[in-house]
């Protein structure tokens, strides 16, 4: 009595394993989530200004690139979003 036995030995293994399995499993998540990819930036045709999409609007008209129908309806659409 008094001894060291086997079965104390699986007892204390288990507890290592389990703690050891917990604190890994903690550190595999923050890891995890300290890499999750930050918003995308916004596209750069969304970041022109309305002047600017009116602007190359007209510069498309005047190339005869669009029709004076669609350059309106283009038109309209941006100021819409105004």
């Amino acid at each position: 009595m008094g001894g060291f036995s086997l079965v104390h030995g699986f007892i204390l293994l288990f507890s290592l394993g389990i703690s050891v399995t917990v604190i890994g499993l903690i550190v595999w998540f923050l890891v995890r989530a300290s890499k999750r990819p930050e918003a995308a930036p916004p596209a750069a045709s969304s970041r022109l200004s309305v002047a600017a999409r009116l602007q190359e609007l007209t510069d498309l008209k005047g190339k005869g690139l669009i029709t004076d129908k669609e350059y309106e309806q283009q038109r309209a659409s941006i100021l819409r979003g105004v």
